[in-house]
């Protein structure tokens, strides 16, 4: 086009307002129920009324498991509200410190709830359990939490899903604790690390398209 203002003009014309985004800490509060609720309702395909919060001592298992549901689920928000806060350019990130304080206690409740090793056999059925349950609770939440991030978009989408895959794995975490005895194994952990790592990978591959300003 030979005449530039006129090609400003249709622009200026065409242009509508740009909404502006709801704080970080707003759409974490409106998201994480959300995606609590979806894993919730998908992961009780896997539910077995049959597990629960045992171990030697009932007090210490109780303890265990709540403490496990409660920082997972903790770290889990504050996961997801640090990819929000991270993909809006020139958001700065205090919290950081806070963040590995919560990671070094569920590392030591997990720690703590090792109990005796078990058989092979024992260890790869419990293992495909938790597997089975983690990747499917957190399949539904994966695509809310790419959902939430493409409000916005990201000049550094993955380390954007990265955290948010790893904010995906947390929450993943809290809700099996409802279902999963606080006793474990070395071989299970293994793999609720494993399919976390699944988690991280696919919310990243899957959402870079989707994000990418």
């Amino acid at each position: 086009m030979r005449d530039h203002d006129e090609l400003i003009g249709q622009l200026c014309a065409q242009a509508t307002p740009v909404k502006r985004v709801s704080p970080a800490w707003m759409r974490a509060t409106a998201f994480t129920p959300l995606m609590l609720a979806l894993g919730w309702v998908a992961a009780t395909i896997f539910h077995r009324a049959v597990t629960g919060w045992s171990m030697p001592d009932a007090g210490i298992g109780i303890g265990i498991g709540i403490a496990n549901a409660a920082i997972s689920v903790l770290l889990g928000v504050a996961a997801f509200l640090r990819a929000l806060t991270m993909s809006v350019p020139g958001r700065n990130l205090h919290w950081r410190g806070w963040m590995a304080l919560s990671f070094a206690a569920w590392l030591a409740v997990a720690f703590s709830s090792l109990g005796e090793p078990v058989g092979l056999s024992d260890a790869y059925r419990e293992g495909r359990y938790c597997f089975a349950f983690l990747l499917t609770a957190g399949l539904p939440m994966m695509a809310v939490a790419i959902a939430a991030l493409r409000r916005t978009r990201s000049l550094t989408p993955v380390p954007s899903l990265a955290t948010a895959g790893a904010g995906v794995a947390f929450l993943s975490f809290g809700l099996l604790a409802f279902c999963h005895p606080a006793a474990t194994t070395i071989a299970d952990t293994l793999g609720h690390l494993a399919a976390a790592l699944v988690l991280g990978v696919l919310t990243t591959a899957l959402g870079f398209k989707a994000i990418r300003a």
